[in-house]
Parts: structure tokens; C-alpha cells; sequence
């Protein structure tokens, strides 16, 4: 049972990193993100370094990717993917913005389905169950409905003055989100159509957590060198009001490498039950941020909720 006890770890984990992330956004600091993702790098570094000298496959997974050079991209999709997710964090509310990035599952089904439909490979196409299709619909309708309360909440804010606004974009700010979701979904698109045994590439979770750690490294350094060359910022990540950031950036990389291990141990019921790290946040952001959402915001959520745990029941019995 090794592997349900990493699988709490990481949904406990992972559920205090999103109020970690809200609690370092600052609405009226431009580079807030790209602050947060500098820490991510600091505390990824060497958690890869850890890693690659526990890999007994890692020369064999660098020529598998020298051999392949089509994978090195999926080294920093993740990580592109979080940077939205990061201004989706300082734009919405925590108990908003961490179910809407488990949304991916569905949007990945969504990219499949086009896919293979396009592709002629309608037998595929078929095997949609009636579950995956009751799932997506509710996910759909919960964010257009976030999307409407999003848009009347800031209309309600109009009068107030900027620093005390907490939906200033509206609907807009779904979009960072969704682009997250978007991103992450094409990754496990992307993996699960390149990284299988008809390509015969097949690199352990270890290493592939240590290729992305890299990519997490070589994103941050990025952001650090446009925060200090492009905006002439020189950011100094160790003073001691960025102790959150490092908090947040800890519980992303202890959060994955739990999340890693637990898939080592059940990979067919630890991604399900992960996606309900979400309800963590929402209870967290309730007690730590006060976050006090209208009833039709909850019943938005609600919708998502479902779907995704549909979409978990669905993954569990096709299993």
C-alpha cells in the first residue's frame, strides 16, 4: 500500500501548494510569476541532481533522447504549462483556478477523439463511453458557467477601487487556465503518441522526471534573465518575505516526485485519485485565504468536480 500513501502525500502536497501559489501572487507586481517559477528552478535543480544519481537507466534514457530528438520539447511543456498556471493563480481565486487545472484529462480526450477521428480511425472514435461523454459535458458546462459568474462578479467590483478588486478580468482570466490545461493536455497527448512501444521509446518515470526537471531549470533561468536584461530587475530570490515562494516551489517538486513513485506503484489508480487534490485546495483556501465563493460559483464547481470524478470512475473501470 506504498503507493497509496504517496498518492495522499502528493494530493496533500499539491493541495497546499496551490494556496502557496495564490498567497505569492501579487496582482500588482507584473513580474509576481515569473518570481514563483524562479524558485521552482532553485528547488528543481537539485532535486534532479538527486535523482540522477538514484537512475540506474539515465545513460540509457539521454541516448534514447539523443537518438529521438522530438522528445526534448516535452522537457519544458509542463513547464510552460505552470507558468500559466501561475497567472491563473494571481487572476482567480484558489478554490477556482486548481479544479480548473484538472480539467486536462478532458481536454486530452477531447484533442484524442479530433485526433483519431480525423486521422480515419473512427473504431477508436467509438470506443468513447457514454461516462466520458456525460464527464466532458459537465466539465464544459461548469467552466462556461464560471465563466459567466467570473464576468458578473467584476461588473458587481466596478465601483471598487484597483487594490481591492478580486475579479478585475472577468471571464478573461479563465483563459490562463485553460491555455494551462490546453498545454498539459497536448503533453500527454504528445507522450502518449510518441513514448509508447510502437516507437519503441519507452524512458523510466525517474528519468523522465529528471529530463523535466531540466526543463524546469532551463524555463526559470529564461524568466530570471528577462526579469533582470529585459526589465532591468534584479531579483534576489533569498530574502526572507520569498519564504512562500520557496514553500510553494517545494511542494510542486516533492508534490511531482511523490506523484512519480506512486504511478510506479499503481499506475492505473494514482492519476483518478490525485485529480481530487483540488477538493484539498478549496477547503485550505476557505480556512487560510478566506476565499468566500457566491452559491452559483460552488455549483459551477460542482459541475467540474463531477466530471472529473467521472472521469476517474471511467479510467478505473476500463482499467
Amino acid at each position: 500500500m506504498t503507493w497509496l500513501l504517496l498518492t495522499l502525500s502528493c494530493i496533500i502536497l499539491w493541495g497546499i501548494t496551490d494556496i502557496l501559489y495564490k498567497k505569492s501572487s501579487n496582482y500588482n507586481d507584473p513580474l509576481s510569476q515569473y518570481k514563483t517559477f524562479v524558485w521552482i528552478g532553485i528547488v528543481m535543480a537539485p532535486a534532479g541532481v538527486i535523482m540522477a544519481i538514484c537512475s540506474d537507466t539515465l545513460l540509457d534514457s539521454i541516448m534514447m533522447v539523443k537518438d529521438n530528438l522530438y522528445l526534448i520539447p516535452l522537457c519544458v511543456f509542463y513547464a510552460i504549462a505552470l507558468f500559466f498556471g501561475l497567472l491563473g493563480a494571481k487572476h482567480l481565486d484558489a478554490s477556482v483556478v486548481s479544479p480548473l487545472e484538472n480539467i486536462d484529462g478532458a481536454m486530452a480526450a477531447i484533442i484524442l477523439y479530433f485526433f483519431f477521428l480525423f486521422t480515419g480511425r473512427s473504431h477508436i472514435t467509438d470506443s468513447i463511453g457514454v461516462v466520458e461523454m456525460i464527464a466532458t459535458l459537465s466539465i464544459v458546462v461548469g467552466v462556461v458557467l464560471l465563466g459567466i459568474q467570473e464576468q458578473t462578479l467584476s461588473k458587481q467590483e466596478a465601483h471598487l477601487s484597483e487594490d481591492k478588486k478580486r475579479h478585475r478580468l472577468g471571464a478573461l482570466a479563465l483563459i490562463f487556465p485553460i491555455i494551462y490545461n490546453l498545454v498539459d493536455a497536448v503533453s500527454m497527448v504528445a507522450v502518449g503518441i510518441t513514448v509508447s512501444e510502437e516507437t519503441e521509446v519507452a524512458i523510466p518515470d525517474i528519468d523522465f522526471f529528471i529530463f523535466e526537471s531540466l526543463g524546469f531549470v532551463i524555463v526559470a533561468i529564461c524568466m530570471w534573465l528577462y526579469m533582470l536584461i529585459i526589465k532591468k530587475y534584479k531579483y534576489n530570490p533569498f530574502k526572507k518575505k520569498e519564504l512562500v515562494r520557496c514553500g510553494a516551489a517545494a511542494g510542486e517538486t516533492f508534490g511531482t516526485m511523490t506523484y512519480i513513485f506512486a504511478v510506479a506503484g499503481n499506475p492505473i489508480l494514482t492519476a483518478p485519485i490525485t485529480s481530487s487534490y483540488c477538493l484539498v485546495t478549496i477547503v485550505l483556501a476557505r480556512i487560510f485565504l478566506k476565499e468566500r465563493l457566491t452559491k452559483k460559483q460552488y455549483l459551477s464547481l460542482a459541475f467540474l468536480v463531477v466530471g472529473i470524478a467521472l472521469l476517474g470512475v471511467s479510467e478505473i473501470i476500463n482499467a
